[in-house]
């Protein structure tokens, strides 16, 4: 095989800065175009649409992105700068993405440079060391085109540093394409909440004279003995409150119960770095999967009865309760949670996506009655606070059936992400420092 030769990265690319884009033009209500922000970049490197940050003044056209490009975070916000230097690869999507500022552009110096591989080359271990090491800022995180293009490392011939790019970047296309199925399949069923416990679309149509029950149920089977069997338990009338008649409105607290967590002592070794995941704030999946199978810290067994955690069990909604209020995650496994944290399950029966849903529904509300002066914060008072339709067993049990096939699809991808971003995380030095080569591809006679 051929040697590889001593590189840098300026010998290769230069760096554009981002253009300030003005604040004033800045929204939260969707536009055509999305600022891209350091909050763009997964922990790793990869790109992540994660609370978009729309814009909707003049745009430069130099200034917007292409699918394709390759682009670098130079600030973080982070105590521990997980993104800081990291590459992503701006994916094909709509509304248009911007060059913001503080977000480098990667311009091959050569039309034969590989961006792919060079994105690569920038989420590897020894590049990232560099950067956060030569890192300025005490609570937000900098470095500099200057910096990143400094960075030595050993150069492929070209004909490999495609065939690196061709092994990792599948497994990176099949994590994303997991990520966006399961986006979707989350919003299926977040539909079918609001249009039997929001909406009453059932309700509505029975009201405004329809008889078919797949109509009834809005399309949402093609089968007219299970829409029947749906259709059946939605009242054709509307009674007390706006609500379908015999619905009554009741606090949430009434349909979940709402369970405190605990921290065992951190001054006891023995309680930590156990076999037990111990969910905290940090886990909450803002831009990560809905479901939970890891946490960033574990308790043992000695660390539970030693303290006030409890453990809950897999199907567990849990939800962030201060400081940053709202977030919502499903543990895909028995665990603990620290009280910045409630768990959630339904007070009767077992309804674990019932009881997550009803929480998303409320989020807004919680969130608008939370308290503190330092930090947002909710308490079980707060749910006791917000009312909720209680459609009774029969309903919530149907609905139980008719999202749990989505959710365990969006269980198996999130399971099947862990696995391949094992496999990517493990060849992806081993790939770039040339301890693992990929064979050259043989022509067919």
């Amino acid at each position: 095989m051929v040697e590889w030769q001593d590189a840098q990265l300026s010998d290769l690319i230069d760096i554009k800065h981002g253009f300030a884009f003005k604040g004033e033009f800045f929204t939260d209500e969707p536009t055509g175009d999305i600022l891209v922000t350091p909050g763009n970049f997964a922990i790793g490197g990869g790109f992540q649409l994660n609370k978009p940050k729309f814009y909707k003044g003049p745009v430069p056209t130099e200034y917007v992105l292409n699918p394709g490009d390759v682009i670098v975070t130079m600030t973080d916000l982070s105590k521990q700068a997980d993104t800081l230097g990291y590459s992503a690869v701006v994916p094909a999507i709509r509304p248009r993405l911007l060059h913001n500022q503080r977000i480098g552009r990667v311009i091959a110096k050569d039309a034969a440079i590989n961006l792919g591989f060079i994105a690569w080359l920038m989420r590897t271990r020894p590049y990232r060391h560099e950067i956060v090491g030569g890192a300025t800022g005490s609570t937000v995180k900098h470095t500099s085109p200057s910096r990143i293009l400094a960075h030595r490392f050993k150069l492929p011939s070209p004909e490999e540093q495609q065939d690196i790019v061709d092994v990792l970047q599948p497994l990176d296309d099949k994590i994303e394409l997991n990520r966006r199925t399961n986006e979707t399949l989350e919003g299926m069923a977040q539909a079918i909440f609001r249009d039997w416990f929001v909406d009453f679309g059932p309700t509505r149509r029975k009201a405004a004279g329809e008889l078919d029950p797949v109509a009834i149920m809005g399309g949402l089977t093609p089968d007219p003995a299970r829409a029947a069997q749906l259709a059946a338990l939605f009242p054709a009338a509307f009674g007390v409150e706006g609500l379908p008649a015999g619905w009554t409105s009741i606090p949430v607290s009434k349909l979940i119960a709402i369970i405190g967590g605990g921290t065992p002592k951190t001054s006891n070794p023995s309680y930590w770095n156990g076999p037990i995941p111990w969910f905290s704030v940090t886990d909450t999946p803002a831009g990560k999967d809905l479901f939970v199978f890891e946490t960033e810290k574990s308790i043992t067994q000695a660390g539970l009865e030693g303290s006030s955690a409890r453990l809950v069990p897999a199907g567990t909604t849990i939800i962030s309760a201060r400081g940053t209020v709202g977030n919502l995650a499903l543990a895909a496994q028995p665990m603990t949670f620290n009280q910045s944290c409630y768990a959630l399950r339904s007070s009767e029966g077992d309804r674990p996506f019932f009881t997550l849903l009803a929480a998303a529904n409320l989020v807004e509300v919680l969130k608008g009655m939370a308290h503190g002066s330092v930090f947002s914060t909710i308490t079980r008072q707060t749910f006791d606070g917000v009312q909720f339709a209680d459609a009774g067993s029969a309903t919530m049990d149907a609905f139980e059936t008719t999202v749990a096939p989505l959710f365990d699809r969006i269980r198996a991808a999130v399971d099947e992400n862990r696995t391949l971003a094992e496999t990517r995380d493990y060849l992806l030095p081993r790939l770039m420092s040339g301890a693992v080569r990929v064979a050259p591809k043989v022509e067919a006679a």
